[in-house]
This record gives structure tokens, C-alpha cells and sequence, in this order.
């Protein structure tokens, strides 16, 4: 399988590793947390690509995606890709993302997620289209996005119900890795160390199934999320979060700075200022 590599670099986006009927991705720019882009020549579709390529391979019968580094992925970045001025702009950019997204869904193949550090904003909406996630205790979860005036909480009412989608969504907090168990996010945590070790143990399981059997099932469990409104409230979501994105100028943080501001102060202010409120987590870890 062929290498994705970012523009101007000569890392790779993504490390496939195929072993046991499991391919393996690595999200690989661990200097950047995994920033995730999105759009032709991104991480995203460098993802996108390596999984419909798998969805046809005899060899292949599971799929594991997980980060490099302390990171599985920060979420958008925020630091490329072209600049969205209008409400069209973001409408047609998020629904390039949701596109991909649904790809993902759509195959034939489970995908897991072995989630071994931060996972937040796109790519926390990346995850919900996954089929399963196991995730390591330093893994964290969050719409870190909303503290700033951002939106995607569409897809968490299907994985987490209502009040739990709106927590994440209305508050701006970071979940632990135990919580998100807690709520029915992550099917179970595990050590850091022992992270890939559990996450293939099941992927292999998967594979070692009938697999036309395998891919029904999957298939119908999918379906009747459509029939219960996934694709509908993802088409609205789309509106709404195009709308309300357009509008980032307008945004102001608890201090009454506006954002677009803060930004032009540098992104270290910019994210002190983002973060100030929600130093203390509303959960107090346990232990």
C-alpha cells in the first residue's frame, strides 16, 4: 500500500502495517499531535484511501487506526487548508470532511480505533464513524472546538444520547479515558503498554469470522442508525455548523475578547485564554 506523505515533508501522513488479516494505521506526525487536515492531499484522505483499498483485499478481514506519540490526533489543522471567509465556504469544507467521514462508515470492513492519547474536535467526529474503540487510561476526548465558538456535535447523539451529546458539546470539557467507558464511548481501557496488544486481539477475532456473515451484520446495525435519522441530522448538522463557523469573527471568549483577535496575539495567548475556565475538569478524576 502506497505511503501518503505531507506536502513539503518527507514523513509520511500514515504508516500501514498489514499482520494476522489486521491492517494497521498509524496517524504520523507526531510533532504536530497528528493534526489531522482534510480535503485531497490530507491526513484524513490518506486514511480514506488505505481503507478502501483494504475493503477489497482478501487478506485483510479488520482495520485498527491509532496516533503516533502522545497524541491520536489534536483534531483540525487549523494551521492549513484554504481560508473559509463565508458560511458556502464552511458549508462545502465540512462537507468535504463528513464525505470522507461516511466512507469510512460505509465500508465493508470494521474499522477500531485504538485511541492512545488526546482525541479531540475532527477527529473525535472522525472516531464516532468508527465501528468500535478501545482506549488506552491516558487517552482524553473532547469538543475542544466549542470553547471557541466551533460545532460537530451531530454524530455523539447516536453513541452517547442527548444529555451526554450536550455536555460535550456545551461546556467545552475533556472526558478521561474511564468516563468515555463509563458512558458507552470506549468498549474498555487498558495501559498504555498493553494498548496495541488488546486492541488486535480483538481486531483478529473480527477477522477470523465468516466474513460475508460479518459484513451483514455490520451492515444492518448501520442501517437502522439511517433509519432512526444519522444521515438526517448529519445534513443538518451541516447547515447549522457551516452557519455558525461562518461567524468565528464574532465569537468572543468569557473575557470579552473577541477570538479573531486573540489569534493575531499568537497562538500561546490565543490558547491561554481558550483554556482559562476550564483549568479544573467539572469531573473530578477518581482515586
Amino acid at each position: 500500500m502506497a505511503k501518503e506523505k505531507p506536502v513539503g515533508s518527507e514523513d509520511p501522513f500514515v504508516l500501514p502495517n498489514v499482520s494476522e488479516g489486521v491492517l494497521t494505521i498509524t496517524l504520523n506526525r507526531p510533532a504536530r499531535l497528528n493534526a489531522m487536515g482534510h480535503g485531497p492531499g490530507s491526513m484524513q484522505r490518506a486514511i480514506v484511501d488505505l481503507l478502501v483499498a483494504a475493503d477489497t483485499d482478501d487478506a485483510i478481514g479488520c482495520v485498527v487506526i491509532t496516533g503516533s506519540g502522545r497524541a491520536f490526533s489534536s483534531g483540525g489543522d487549523v494551521h492549513t487548508g484554504k481560508k473559509k471567509e463565508t458560511g458556502l465556504d464552511w458549508y462545502w469544507f465540512l462537507n468535504e470532511e463528513d464525505v470522507d467521514n461516511e466512507r469510512i462508515r460505509e465500508l465493508r470492513k470494521p474499522v477500531i480505533g485504538a485511541i492512545n492519547g488526546i482525541c479531540y474536535g475532527a477527529a473525535f467526529m472522525m472516531v464516532a464513524h468508527f465501528d468500535m474503540l478501545v482506549a488506552s487510561s491516558e487517552a482524553r476526548f473532547g469538543l475542544i472546538e466549542t470553547r471557541f465558538g466551533g460545532t460537530g456535535a451531530e454524530a455523539l447523539n447516536y453513541l452517547l444520547g442527548p444529555q451526554w451529546a450536550k455536555f460535550m458539546a456545551l461546556t467545552g470539557e475533556l472526558i478521561t479515558a474511564e468516563k468515555a467507558k463509563e458512558i458507552g464511548l470506549v468498549l474498555e481501557v487498558v495501559p498504555p503498554e498493553g494498548l496495541m496488544a488488546r486492541t488486535h486481539d480483538l481486531a483478529k477475532r473480527i477477522a477470523a469470522m465468516p466474513r460475508d456473515t460479518m459484513i451483514m451484520n455490520r451492515r444492518l446495525i448501520n442501517t437502522g442508525m439511517n433509519a432512526s435519522g444519522w444521515k438526517a441530522q448529519k445534513e443538518a448538522g451541516l447547515a447549522f455548523n457551516a452557519a455558525a463557523n461562518s461567524c468565528f469573527a464574532q465569537h468572543r471568549a468569557w473575557n470579552g475578547e473577541r477570538f479573531s483577535d486573540l489569534r493575531k496575539k499568537g497562538w500561546d495567548v490565543y490558547k491561554e485564554v481558550r483554556d482559562a475556565p476550564f483549568k479544573k475538569p467539572w469531573f473530578e478524576p477518581k482515586g
